[in-house]
């Protein structure tokens, strides 16, 4: 499977663009979430652009996985420690949920059920949407790039990476993971 290391400037850069994008669509969110782990730095991001233009908007961090690992899917989305999150879900609120990648769809129409259950006017924006791994009847309503099936690398991350995958992502990261090996 082919992989995408992604340049950690370029990518900050993208998930500006996706913050400038939520911006300009006018729909002001009362909480950005961060779908942790991926979506973490996304949110930080879009809500940091978000605040210092203007919009007094919380952010919140919601556990969520269905990926065990590069090709290998759960099946279900499972939330953990999301009680408190989901409490704020209350008729009218505006949740606008942030990820890094919408892949097949299945944590997207998670968390939208979930808070559209509750009442909450819910909205998606992830960096990259993988069109073609859709399985879903839903897409995005903000997003940066779609990088087709391509195995996209993030910035952070190591795991299920060889050691010369390492060196072609990063040899100061090689170097460090080396002295551990």
């Amino acid at each position: 499977m082919e992989k995408i290391y992604l340049d950690p400037n370029e990518y900050l850069q993208k998930q500006w663009q996706l913050a400038a994008e939520v911006r300009s669509s006018g729909w002001k969110p009362d909480f950005v979430i961060g779908l942790w782990r991926g979506g973490a730095s996304v949110a930080v991001s879009v809500h940091e652009f978000l605040r210092a233009t203007g919009w007094d908007v919380q952010h919140y961090p919601l556990k969520c996985s269905s990926y065990t690992g590069i090709g290998r899917n759960e099946g279900e989305v499972v939330f953990s420690f999301a009680e408190e999150i989901f409490a704020l879900f209350k008729k009218g609120a505006k949740v606008l949920f942030v990820d890094d990648v919408f892949d097949t769809g299945k944590t997207a129409v998670a968390v939208l059920e979930k808070a559209q259950s509750c009442g909450a006017e819910a909205k998606i924006a992830c960096v990259y949407y993988k069109s073609v791994k859709n399985k879903t009847g839903i897409k995005p309503d903000f997003f940066v790039k779609d990088p087709g099936s391509q195995w996209l690398v993030f910035p952070h991350e190591m795991e299920g990476l060889s050691s010369h995958e390492l060196v072609q992502k990063d040899t100061f990261l090689a170097s460090l993971a080396k002295r551990f090996a």
